[in-house]
This record gives structure tokens, sequence and C-alpha cells, in this order.
């Protein structure tokens, strides 16, 4: 796999994801049907919808990830953004995932296909790679991946952004050790609350050296985010808008967060930032539909200093 990072603003290793989500008039219990009022396909995937965001803010980005034979229109929106892509091509399904919704609630179900594959790219990750980021992010709980890339990131002193996502409810005794080794070279960790509760379930979150300037953000939708640093802990509000759909919020944060850090907001400014990004997210159904650039998101970030 050719090295297609160089020169970059942002360096995103995660997953791609195919999403359907269904308006549907009722969620059936077990052996009962609903009808399906809408349909609708969207790009998704952690680490896509950070990359896609970051680059409609205008950064420079690389995605190290895996395609399944799948999602060659996926990939194609891709490379028209300008994302310098490194993906490695595998005989499978992408990642699917449904989305059953009513005004009540939803369920959903996700099919992981290719994407544990993506383990697989530790051979391609060499100091080249990293050396040419100014930040590197980490979507997903690819653990020996990611063990091996931020040791490379601490030599070249890149500033790492790591968001488990749903992983972390997944980790054996075993993958737990390894999170600790990987939160130890970390600068930013993000999670939600509900996966925040589990890392302190399993004391995950002590594992964030916060004397040495590490940063815990612990995002909570319309309710904002928590930021835990070593001088103590504070709020940031959420911008306030009617909410269609929240999946891939969390991921525009992210991208927003980075954005503004590398312009040198500082940490309050940037999780502002990051929240009047996901903002946009949240009004439309699919994690890449509502997506916009920097100058819209400055208005609501604005907004949200006032």
């Amino acid at each position: 796999m050719k090295n297609n990072t160089h020169n970059i603003d942002l360096l995103v290793f995660g997953d791609i994801c195919i999403d359907y989500f269904y308006e549907v008039d009722n969620i059936p219990r077990l052996n009962e049907s609903a009808k399906a009022i809408t349909l609708k396909k969207f790009f998704g995937g952690m680490g896509a919808n950070t990359a896609v965001a970051a680059r409609k803010l205008g950064l420079d980005v690389g995605f190290f990830s895996v395609a399944g034979h799948d999602a060659n229109d996926y990939i194609s929106y891709l490379q028209n953004l300008g994302i310098k892509l490194n993906l490695k091509a595998i005989f499978g399904e992408t990642t699917h995932s449904l989305f059953f919704k009513n005004p009540h609630g939803f369920i959903s179900f996700f099919y992981k296909g290719v994407s544990e594959k993506v383990e697989e790219l530790t051979k391609e990750v060499n100091p080249d790679v990293i050396e040419n980021a100014k930040c590197v992010y980490l979507a997903r709980t690819y653990l020996n991946l990611y063990q091996k890339v931020v040791k490379l990131c601490k030599k070249n002193k890149n500033f790492v952004v790591f968001n488990p996502g749903y992983g972390v409810f997944e980790l054996s005794r075993e993958d737990e050790e390894k999170l600790r080794k990987i939160l130890k070279f970390v600068d930013v960790f993000v999670v939600n609350e509900k996966e925040y509760k589990i890392c302190k379930e399993k004391n995950l979150e002590e594992a964030v050296n916060f004397g040495n300037k590490k940063i815990l953000i612990i995002t909570k939708g319309a309710n904002g985010a928590d930021v835990i640093t070593n001088s103590g802990t504070f709020h940031v509000d959420a911008y306030k808008t009617k909410a269609i759909n929240e999946s891939g919020a969390g991921d525009a944060f992210n991208a927003g967060f980075i954005a503004s850090h590398l312009r040198n907001f500082n940490l309050t400014d940037c999780v502002r930032f990051g929240n009047a990004t996901a903002s946009f997210v949240v009004e439309n159904y699919g994690c890449q539909t509502s997506l916009i650039d920097w100058n819209s998101v400055m208005n609501r970030f604005d907004k949200l200093k006032k």
C-alpha cells in the first residue's frame, strides 16, 4: 500500500461504514413486524466521519482504513473530497449499520464486515507515515495497530486524540492492558457518558496521566461536554438546536476540536468549537449529510461564546 500522507494536518486511523436509516411507525417486538416509512443510505464510520468533517473544515487529511469490495462509490466520494487515502482493499463486505427509528426512540444493528481487518494495517505504518502529520486521530479500539502508532507518535511528538467508541464495551482483560499502555501516549481521550462509565468501572481513566498535560473529554450530547485536566474539571455548553439524529455527532465534535486546536484555540474554545461542529450533524439523518465549512461553524461558535 503506497504512502499517501505527505504534509498533512490530520492523519486518521479508523473504519468506514455504510449506514441505513429506516423511519418506522413503531418498533416491533420479537416475531412482529412494522412498516418502514422511509429508507435512506448514508456513508459513515467513526474514522471516515471525522476525516470528512475535518476536510470540510479546511484541513489536509490523510486516512488509513480498509474497504470491502462493495465500497467503490464511498472511495470515490472520499477521493473527490481531497482526502489522501491509504486503503487496503479486502474481499468481503464493508461494515454496515442499520438504524430503525420512530418518534419515541430507536434500535440499531451493526455488522462489522471487514472493519476488524484494520488491525492488518500495522505492517503499513512506518515512521515516515507519522512524521508528516501535525495531529493523529485514532477511532475505535484497533489496539494492536494503535500500540505501534502511539509509540511512533511519541518519538515524533505528534498531537494524539483517541476516541475508542463502543469498543470499550467489548474489552478482554488483555485488551484493557493494551488500552492502558496506549493511553500513556495519548494527549486527548474522548468518550461519551456511557463509555466513560465503563472506563471508570475498569479504572481505565486512571491511565490518563493528567500530570503530563493530558485531557479527558466526556461528551454529553445536548448537555455539552465535561473536560478533566490536571487543573480540574469544567463544563462547556452545547449549541442548542433541534436534534433529528445524534449518530456521528461525536465524530464531528472530534474534527472540530482538532481543527480549532491546530489554529491555536485555547482548550475551552476547542471544546466549544467541537460542540458547534457537532450541532450541524444532529439536524439531519446521516453522519456526513450536514457537515459544513469553517465559517459556518464559526457563526455558531461565536454565539456560544456570548
